[in-house]
C-alpha cells in the first residue's frame, strides 16, 4: 500500500494521488501537466512537488507566488508525517502514510464532505472563539454550569499543563458524553503533537488539523460509514475545536462518539467551544508564566554575577556575615567606608536578601543634586511648586514604596532636607513640594557615606538625631588595602568579565603584575582596581597582563624607606591608633575591625592600665 495525497476541498474533493517510491516525485499545481492538478487560480502552474528522499516523503515549494504551507507554517521544504495538511492557495491536501494502520484514503474526504465549520462571532471585539448560535443553547449551558465551574476551579487551583489538559478532557467526557477525547498541541515545527487522550483508539488528528488550519470549530453533521470500536478511526459523529491564544491557535481538541444512534448536538459543540476557550487561555498563561520565570531566573543569575560580593579575607567575611544577619530585618542601615569600596553593592545585597526583594530598589546619589533639587527628587513636587515645575513629579520615596531606597553620600544632604528625612524615618507622612496631600510610604532606608559624620555633627553640618536614626545598624566596608589577597581575587573576576565583554584581551596576569596589584595602595579602592583591569584588557597585547598595562602610578626615584625598629608592643599600639584614626575615633568600629573587645582596646592603648572614668 502506497502513501497518498488526498484533496479535501474544491470542485473535486476526494481526488487522490498514490505516492510510489519508485517514481520518487509528484508535482502539484494549476497546470494540467502536474500529477495533481488544482482548481485554484491562486496556485502557480507548478506550485510544489512531493519527493521521496531518505526513505521519507518531503514536500518542496517550487518558487510559487503565494507559497506552500504545511500545518499553517510557510515552508521551503518539509518532511511529511501522516495527517499533515498541505495548503496551496485555498486547497487543502492531506498526506496519508502507507502504514496499513492509517486511515483509509476515502475516509478523510467523506468525513470532510459531512462537516460544517463555525467561526468566531464577527461582532465579538475580543476575538474569542464563540459559535454564532450560543444564545440558542443557553438552557444547555445552564445545565452544564456545574461542570464548567468545576473545570474553572481546577484550572485555578492546579496551575500546571498536565492537570489543565486532564481537567479539560474530563470535562468534555462528562459534559458531552464523548467516547473519546484527544488533546493536540501545535509543536514548534507547526505539527500537531498528542498531549493526552481518553481512549487509545482516538489517535488520528484529521479534524484537529482542519480546526487549526481553518481556525474554526469543525462539526461532523452526519455519520459516515459504520462505527467499529476496534477500528483506529472508530467514529460516528465527531467534532473538533481549536484552542485559541491571543496571537495564534495553540492546538485543538477532538471529540468522537462511536454510537451512530446518539449523535452530537449543536449544544455539544457550544460546550466544547467554551471548554477550549478556557483551556487555551489558561495554557497560554501557563506558558507565559514559565517563560517569565525562566527570564526572571536568568536576570537574577546575571544580577548575582554582577553584584556578587567577592572576598575571602577576615575583614570581608565580617561584612558578609553582617549582611546575612541584617538583610532579613527591616532595620535602617548606615554603610560606612571610603569611596569606591562597594557600598552600593552592600546596599543592593541587603535589598536582594530582604523580605522586600520583590519590591522596587531605588538609589539616589545625594551629592548629585543641589539643596533645593534634592528635596524635590526625594519627596516630589506639584505643578507650579517652583519655577520650571510644569508638571507633577513623583519623588523617589514614593517610587520605592514597599521596597528599598538607598541614599548614597547622605552626608552631603542639607539641614532642611535632613529634617524632612528624619520625620519620614520616624513614621510621619510627608507632602510633595507645593502640595497638601499627606503621603505615607513603607520603605526601608539604607544610607551610605565616606564622610566622618561625628565630625560633621561637631561642626553643626549634620543632625545628631538623624545620625542615630540612620545608624540603627552600621556596616563598615574595609578599604581594599586592608583586605589582603581579596585584591587578586577581584582583579581575576574583572579580567574574566571584561574579556567576555570585549571578546579579546590577555587571559591572565603576569607574576610581576600580580605583585604590583598586591603592593598597590589603591586609594580609589575597588573602583580604581576595576578601571585598571579594564585598561589592561583594552591595551594589553599579549596573553598576560604586564605591570605597564595596569597604568599604576609609581613615584619617580622612589626607594623603600628604612623600616623603623619598633617593639612588637609599640607596633601594635601604632596600628590601633591608625585604625582609630580611620574610623574617626569611633571605638566600636575600631574594635570590630581589630577583632578585640573594648576593654582590651583601652588596655593596649594605656599600657595595660585600666581605662580612667570619662
Amino acid at each position: 500500500m502506497f502513501s497518498s495525497l488526498v484533496v479535501l476541498n474544491g470542485n473535486r474533493p476526494g481526488t487522490s494521488v498514490a505516492l510510489d517510491p519508485n517514481i520518487a516525485m509528484v508535482t502539484i499545481g494549476r497546470h494540467s501537466s502536474n500529477d495533481l492538478q488544482l482548481d485554484d487560480d491562486r496556485a502557480s502552474r507548478t506550485h510544489a512537488r512531493v519527493v521521496y528522499r531518505g526513505e521519507r516523503w518531503h514536500v518542496e515549494d517550487c518558487g510559487s507566488l503565494n507559497g506552500t504551507f504545511v500545518n499553517s507554517q510557510l515552508i521551503g521544504q518539509s518532511m511529511l508525517e501522516s495527517g499533515d495538511l498541505i495548503r496551496i492557495a485555498d486547497r487543502l491536501i492531506l498526506y496519508v502514510d502507507a502504514d496499513e494502520r492509517q486511515v483509509p484514503t476515502d475516509r478523510p474526504t467523506s468525513l470532510f464532505r459531512a462537516t460544517t465549520t463555525y467561526g468566531p462571532h464577527e461582532a465579538d471585539a475580543t476575538g474569542r472563539l464563540v459559535e454564532q448560535s450560543v444564545s440558542e443553547s443557553m438552557s444547555r449551558m445552564v445545565r452544564d454550569s456545574s461542570v464548567l465551574s468545576r473545570l474553572a476551579n481546577l484550572l485555578q487551583q492546579h496551575p500546571d499543563t498536565e492537570t489543565l489538559i486532564r481537567a479539560a478532557i474530563d470535562a468534555l467526557v462528562e459534559g458531552i458524553r464523548a467516547d473519546a477525547v484527544s488533546f493536540w498541541i501545535v509543536a514548534p515545527d507547526g505539527r500537531l503533537r498528542s498531549a493526552a487522550r481518553s481512549a487509545e483508539w482516538a489517535s488520528d488528528h484529521i479534524l484537529a488539523s482542519l480546526a487549526v488550519e481553518k481556525k474554526k470549530a469543525i462539526f461532523v453533521a452526519q455519520a459516515t460509514g459504520t462505527a467499529d470500536a476496534e477500528s483506529r478511526y472508530a467514529v460516528g459523529q465527531a467534532l473538533a475545536v481549536p484552542l485559541p491564544g491571543r496571537r495564534s491557535i495553540l492546538g485543538a481538541i477532538q471529540c468522537h462518539r462511536a454510537n451512530l444512534a446518539d449523535p452530537f448536538l449543536r449544544a455539544d459543540l457550544d460546550f466544547a467551544v467554551v471548554v477550549a476557550h478556557q483551556a487555551g487561555l489558561t495554557l497560554e498563561n501557563l506558558e507565559h508564566c514559565v517563560r517569565l520565570e525562566a527570564a526572571n531566573d536568568e536576570l537574577r543569575r546575571r544580577l548575582a554575577a554582577r553584584t556578587r560580593l567577592v572576598g575571602s579575607s577576615s575583614a570581608m567575611q565580617r561584612v558578609l556575615d553582617q549582611v546575612a544577619r541584617v538583610a532579613p530585618t527591616n532595620s535602617t542601615v548606615l554603610i560606612l567606608g571610603e569611596s569606591g569600596t562597594g557600598k552600593e553593592l552592600i546596599a543592593r545585597s541587603l535589598h536582594d536578601l530582604s523580605r522586600n526583594s520583590g519590591g522596587p530598589y531605588v538609589a539616589v546619589n545625594c551629592a548629585a543634586f543641589s539643596d533645593s533639587l534634592l528635596e524635590s527628587e526625594l519627596f516630589g513636587h506639584e505643578m507650579g511648586a517652583f519655577t520650571g515645575a510644569d508638571r507633577r513629579y513623583v519623588g523617589q520615596f514614593e517610587r520605592a514604596n514597599r521596597g528599598t531606597i538607598f541614599l548614597d553620600e547622605v552626608g552631603e544632604m542639607s539641614l532642611a532636607c535632613q529634617a524632612k528625612l528624619l520625620r519620614v524615618l520616624e513614621g510621619h507622612p510627608f507632602q510633595r513640594l507645593g502640595g497638601q496631600d499627606s503621603i505615607h510610604v513603607d520603605v526601608r532606608v539604607i544610607s551610605a557615606t565616606h564622610r566622618n559624620l561625628p565630625d560633621l555633627i561637631a561642626h553643626k553640618r549634620f543632625r545628631e538625631d538623624l545620625y542615630y536614626r540612620l545608624r540603627v545598624i552600621d556596616i563598615y566596608v574595609p578599604p581594599l588595602r586592608e583586605r589582603g589577597d581579596d585584591v587578586v581575587e577581584l582583579a581575576a573576576q574583572f579580567l574574566e568579565s571584561y574579556r567576555l565583554q570585549l571578546g579579546r584581551g590577555p587571559r591572565r596576569f603576569s607574576a610581576e603584575a600580580l605583585a604590583a596589584i598586591r603592593a598597590g595602595s589603591w586609594p580609589g579602592n575597588v573602583r580604581e582596581l576595576k578601571n585598571a583591569v579594564e585598561r589592561a584588557i583594552v591595551l594589553g597585547q599579549g596573553e598576560e597582563v604586564v605591570t605597564a598595562d595596569l597604568g599604576l602610578q609609581v613615584a619617580p626615584n622612589a626607594c623603600p624607606a628604612t623600616a623603623e625598629m619598633l617593639s612588637l608592643k609599640e607596633a601594635e599600639r601604632q596600628h590601633i591608633l591608625r585604625v582609630l584614626e580611620r574610623c574617626g575615633g569611633n571605638k566600636t568600629q575600631a574594635c570590630r575591625i581589630l577583632g578585640i573587645g573594648r576593654a582590651t582596646l583601652y588596655a593596649k592603648l594605656n599600657d595595660g592600665e585600666p581605662p580612667t572614668a570619662e
